[in-house]
């Protein structure tokens, strides 16, 4: 939709939240990029525009809020930064962005800067977007910039950011309870506060999305509620949204030609659960629907929890495998399991539940275990561990390097990440990190080294990604493997001297 006039709600992204991503680890390696990757292969090949009109699942949220609350479809555009020149005009009121890096804050930006240095691609395309939008506002001289997302805590914490960008007001958490309320006040020019708190809506109330999601992802759950002091999820309960809810989300998705979807939730097989208490049956159930959905291909996930693992017979495991590849010809699956550390007393000593009834001393080899079950299912797990956790000594840091080497023949993937404090407080650097850290990140790497190239030529060759761009990715991959390689010794040995 478009109009020189412009329309009353243009809602926008970043590039690596709006781009042609068919799987959700494409779009997370894009969004793990630094600008020492040259910008051309960002936008041809990381991250290129997508063939589809597709919006962060966030967005579509609010979008079918603002229709179930009297907007019309004619007053609301999701554009990607490249159209907004066609939406944004006199008529203009309000100019939604959603955002997942504002400041590169977050654990994964904050460890790829260290390791490869230059700035976190999302925090430069977000400069870039804005910096587009106050150029255009010249056109929508009433507009405001409300600014949202995954990202916006990181405004609330940098009010100097937020006016330097151009934002007028900063809205945080799920916003379904109150955003039409919000925007329509910001059309009729009444006051609104800078830092807005987002009203979220029981699990049962929010709104089936109305358009296509990046990736394809349908909610399954929110929250997590595990307890986790590094993590705002762990402040939330988990809740599951009702069946009717994800399946209609799938069912747009696919008409929208996105025929693999992302079931996201922090703990797919918690999900029809109760507390940490795991009901195997009731996800396999929802996926057994999903699989009736015409022209449905493969069904990708993200996070999934050790403790919950447990809770899955063998044989459970390998049937959810079979629901989720269904007949795409998907070979690596993977899953990503939060193991933060082989030194089961310093995760304790960050508020988590993660241990559930696990013995600290036990908690290496317990989450070992269940990762090779998960292996044995046929799944490649995907384990992040934590660097720089408060409190953590260099006989924690050693332990969770044993625990690496002894799982470093497994067909798994580990990815280490720094502590990223949700407080505001200053985050670790690369300064911060030990000789020993820098030896604990390379042996993980050198397992990453041989097992990310198969499962992600697996996962685009299963969603339709072209064999070209498969090949030039498998390139570029292989051509980072020989960088970070270089890299990791030459930090480690600096932190050495």
């Amino acid at each position: 939709m478009s109009s020189s006039a412009g329309v009353p709600v243009v809602m926008t992204a970043d590039r690596t939240l709006m781009a042609d991503h068919r799987t959700i680890f494409g779009g997370m390696v894009a969004s793990s990029q630094t600008t020492t990757v040259p910008r051309a292969l960002m936008d041809r090949l990381l991250a290129p525009p997508s063939r589809l009109a597709v919006a962060p699942l966030g967005l579509r949220r609010i979008e079918a809020a603002l229709l179930g609350d009297g907007f019309s479809e004619g007053e609301i555009a999701i554009a990607p930064v490249e159209r907004l020149r066609e939406v944004i005009g006199p008529e203009t009121r309000v100019i939604a962005v959603s955002a997942g890096e504002a400041c590169g804050l977050g654990m994964n930006s904050t460890t790829m800067t260290a390791i490869t240095g230059g700035e976190i691609y999302p925090r430069h395309l977000v400069r870039e977007l804005m910096a587009q939008i106050a150029h255009l506002r010249s056109r929508a001289p009433h507009a405001k910039v409300i600014f949202g997302g995954p990202g916006a805590w990181q405004l609330v914490a940098d009010d100097s950011l937020r006016r330097a960008l151009g934002v007028d007001h900063v809205v945080s958490g799920q916003a379904e309870g109150n955003a039409a309320e919000v925007f329509h006040a910001a059309i009729d020019g009444d006051p609104l506060p800078t830092l807005i708190e987002g009203l979220p809506v029981a699990a049962s109330a929010i709104p089936a999305i109305r358009g296509a999601s990046a990736m394809g992802v349908v909610e399954l759950s929110r929250g997590c509620g595990l307890g986790c002091n590094y993590c705002v999820m762990g402040r939330e309960p988990m809740q599951d949204l009702p069946e009717e809810t994800i399946l209609a989300d799938a069912r747009t998705n696919v008409a929208a030609g996105l025929t693999s979807i992302g079931a996201i939730s922090e703990d797919l097989l918690r999900h029809g659960g109760s507390g940490v208490n795991v009901r195997p049956e009731r996800l396999m159930a929802l996926l057994r629907r999903m699989r009736e959905i015409e022209g449905l291909g493969l069904i990708q996930t993200d996070h999934a929890n050790i403790i919950s693992v447990a809770g899955w017979s063998d044989e459970q495991l390998r049937e959810l495998r079979t629901l989720m590849v269904g007949e795409s010809g998907a070979r690596y699956p993977w899953m990503n399991l939060g193991v933060e550390t082989a030194a089961g007393a310093l995760l304790a000593r960050s508020g988590s539940a993660k241990l559930g009834g696990v013995a600290p001393g036990d908690w290496g080899e317990f989450a070992a275990e269940q990762l090779r079950r998960l292996i044995r299912a046929g799944f490649v797990p995907m384990a992040s561990l934590m660097l720089r956790l408060p409190g953590e000594t260099e006989a924690d840091v050693l332990r969770t390097l044993a625990w690496v080497e002894r799982m470093s023949g497994e067909p798994l993937m580990i990815f280490p990440v720094l502590h990223a404090p949700i407080d505001g407080s200053p985050a670790p650097t690369r300064a911060d990190l030990t000789s020993t850290h820098w030896r604990l990140v390379e042996r993980c790497y050198d397992t990453n080294f041989r097992e990310v190239p198969r499962v992600f030529f697996d996962g685009q060759t299963a969603t339709g990604v072209p064999l070209a761009r498969r090949l030039a990715m498998q390139a570029l991959g292989y051509g980072q493997v020989a960088l970070w390689s270089a890299l990791f010794a030459w930090w480690g040995a600096r932190a050495e001297a």
